[in-house]
């Protein structure tokens, strides 16, 4: 069975979440349902803001793609330390 619940949300929050909810491809609804079972679920409330790289991280991880992709800048597997510490003194 359905039914609606009425809570007091700040608009900037209510335009902001629904905006991710709708780049998400879901209804905030959805969202807040989620939510709440997962509230049930574990019986604890947590809060996480995911991380973004910054431009410079952004292009330190392109430039190291093209290094792979071109072979560039890469060592061989070594099989123990010492044999990475002899390839190291040559």
């Amino acid at each position: 069975m359905k039914t609606t619940m009425h809570i007091k949300v700040d608009k900037d929050i209510k335009e902001k979440s629904a905006k991710i909810a709708h780049n998400l491809g879901l209804s905030l609804s959805t969202v807040v349902n989620a939510s709440l079972r997962n509230f049930i679920k574990t019986e604890t409330f947590s809060v996480s803001t995911a991380e973004k790289m910054t431009p410079y991280m952004e292009s330190w991880l392109a430039e190291i793609e093209e290094d792979i992709k071109a072979g560039k800048n890469m060592s061989k597997p070594y099989d123990s330390a010492e044999e990475l510490i002899k390839s190291l003194a040559k």
